[in-house]
Parts: C-alpha cells; sequence; structure tokens
C-alpha cells in the first residue's frame, strides 16, 4: 500500500472523504505493475525519465509531482506508487494525460527541461478560471526549471520554481479574478488592469503573506 505521511488534518479528512479506492483489484494491479511500467505511464504523460525499471530519484521526484498535481481527487502526496497512486495514473491514462477536466500535466512543463510540476491547487483555481473565460485557455508558462528561470529573467524565489503559477493570456480584468477567491498572488498588466499571472503561494513557500481573500498583486508596465 502507499506509505502514509503526515498531513494536515484538514488534509487527511479531503482524502478520506474524496479518493477513490478500488479495494482489492486495486491491490492486485498495482501488484502486478513493475517500475518500468510506472515509468512508461509517467513518461507519457510527459515526464522526461526513461524506463530504466530502477525506482531512483528521479522516478521518486516524478511520483510525488504526479501526486500533487493530480486534480480529480485528493492524494497522498508521498511519491511511493502504491494501488491508490495506480489507480489515479490508471484514471490519468483513460482521460488522455489530463490532470483535470480541461488540463494535461504536459501543459504546466518547463520550457527548460520539460519537467512537470504543478501544485492541483493551482489547477482548481485554473478550471475555475477558464468556466469564466467561457472558452480553452492556454497556459503560457507553468514549472520553470532554475536553470531556465535563472537565465530567462524570473524572480529569485518566483512561485513558478515551486509549480505554484502560471502566466496566462491577458483575458480577464483583476477584480473578476480576485473574486474567484482561489489566488494568493496576481500580477496585473498596467495598461488594462488584465491578470497575465495567477499562483498559489498560500500553498508555500509564501514570503509576501498573500491569501485568497488578500492575494499579493503586483503589475506588469
Amino acid at each position: 500500500m502507499d506509505t502514509q505521511v503526515e498531513v494536515p488534518p484538514e488534509e487527511a479528512q479531503a482524502v478520506a472523504e474524496d479518493e477513490p479506492t478500488g479495494g482489492a483489484a486495486s491491490l492486485e494491479f498495482a501488484a502486478a505493475q513493475t517500475t518500468a511500467d510506472l515509468q512508461r505511464r509517467l513518461a507519457e504523460f510527459g515526464w522526461p525519465i526513461a524506463a530504466d525499471g530502477a525506482y531512483g530519484p528521479s522516478t521518486f521526484a516524478a511520483v510525488r509531482d504526479f501526486q500533487r498535481g493530480f486534480a480529480w481527487w485528493r492524494l497522498l502526496v508521498d511519491g511511493h506508487a502504491g494501488p491508490k497512486t495506480w489507480e489515479a495514473l490508471e484514471y490519468t491514462h483513460a482521460h488522455d494525460g489530463r490532470c483535470s477536466p480541461n488540463f494535461r500535466f504536459r501543459e504546466f512543463a518547463s520550457h527548460g527541461d520539460r519537467w512537470i510540476k504543478v501544485d492541483r491547487e493551482l489547477v482548481h483555481g485554473l478550471e475555475l478560471y477558464r468556466e469564466l473565460l467561457g472558452h480553452g485557455l492556454t497556459i503560457i508558462s507553468g514549472y520553470r526549471d532554475p536553470l531556465y528561470n535563472n537565465t530567462h529573467g524570473g524572480a529569485r524565489n518566483s512561485q513558478h520554481l515551486y509549480g505554484n503559477a502560471a502566466d496566462l493570456p491577458t483575458d480577464i480584468a483583476y477584480p473578476v479574478v480576485k473574486k474567484l477567491r482561489c489566488f494568493s498572488g496576481i500580477g496585473i498588466q498596467a495598461a488594462n488592469n488584465f491578470v497575465r499571472h495567477v499562483d498559489v503561494r498560500h500553498r508555500g513557500p509564501n514570503t509576501t503573506g498573500g491569501t485568497v481573500d488578500s492575494p499579493t498583486i503586483w503589475y506588469y508596465r
């Protein structure tokens, strides 16, 4: 079974309420899968890992990042591919690599090393943003690996480094986005007051104290 990790009480409650389980069938299915099978699934979704059969640091990190970004229901984020994680992997496979109804994991990949890192709370917020928009939403920039962030002028402690942020087309005005109460960091295009960046810094690290009720804001000139 998946290794259990300490989580806040409210998170543990949400896991208990939201996470499907296939019971004995899930146990049998997970037991039949190899590490190479796991790596092939993750590579299919966009993670740049090889199916070498070794459960090394890259595979562990990819499993953790998959668990953290999977937004159909809540998974414990522990880096171990037990039955419940395999259930989520197969659900993602059946839904064309999507981490939520309208977004695929690979949409959040870094433009540098192609690694994928995204927080499910960001994905939930983007689903609501997309609903407001009334049509498809392009993720201009999601996760940024440290080298890419540094060489492309990113802030030293950018939320993109943690998979907490997304840059978007400037289609919706700031007051409307704030009312969603999903984002604790919002970057605004000064020329028209439309939103260009959203993040969930309240998921940590949060050096500015932004909350969904009182987000940290700044303006792009």
